[in-house]
């Protein structure tokens, strides 16, 4: 598929077929093409966990209110956005200079900035617009596969941290439920033409 067939086929899929396994290949080159989204200073703030197994595929069901469409997933993925965006700073910094995008006379002001003081919600914002970047580059890779996805946040965000182990400094940016769909979706809901969606040059109010 081109790209703009794979924008127009992808649809949230809340209807699985069950007991379909991924292959380990297809899951290494959806994370790996995922890996190729885009985010600020190349920090790569997402950690992804990947749930298989059927009884915690069952457990996750339940944190997500019994949605069926979760419960025969052939897989529930886990987006974790990184709010310590420092954490890295020092390979960062030397990646960005062994790879010429900077001049090592500039390498101190450049991990400054990476590792000055902000708000906790300011950090968690920078993280989470990276994260769902890669999110939205994995649901796109899923689907160039043949692989029906189903992005979601209905779920008990506290249980889920709980039950997976997350640590406090990792917020749950999405949680992507994938797999073969076991029929067609409805017609797409309307969606807002060019006209609405694009102010020229200024904003215009309406």
């Amino acid at each position: 598929m081109d790209f703009s067939q794979i924008v127009n086929k992808r649809r949230a899929c809340h209807y699985f077929q069950p007991n379909i396994e991924i292959p380990t290949k297809d899951w290494k080159q959806i994370f790996e093409e995922t890996s190729l989204a885009p985010s600020g200073y190349n920090l790569q703030p997402w950690e992804f966990i990947l749930i298989q197994e059927k009884e915690n595929i069952q457990e996750i069901s339940s944190i997500a209110y019994n949605q069926s469409h979760v419960e025969n997933a052939s897989g529930i993925i886990i987006a974790l956005a990184d709010t310590n965006i420092a954490r890295h700073a020092d390979l960062i910094t030397q990646q960005w200079v062994d790879n010429n995008y900077l001049d090592p006379e500039k390498a101190h002001s450049f991990k400054a900035s990476l590792t000055k003081e902000r708000p906790q919600e300011k950090n968690q914002i920078m993280a989470l617009r990276s994260t769902l970047l890669a999110c939205m580059t994995l649901i796109f890779s899923a689907e160039n596969l043949g692989y029906a996805t189903c992005p979601m946040m209905g779920f008990r965000q506290l249980q889920m941290k709980k039950f997976l182990n997350i640590p406090d400094d990792r917020t749950i940016a999405l949680m992507i439920a994938v797999g073969k769909k076991s029929k067609d979706p409805l017609p797409r809901l309307p969606r807002k033409s060019f006209e609405e969606l694009v102010h020229i040059e200024r904003f215009k109010h309406k």
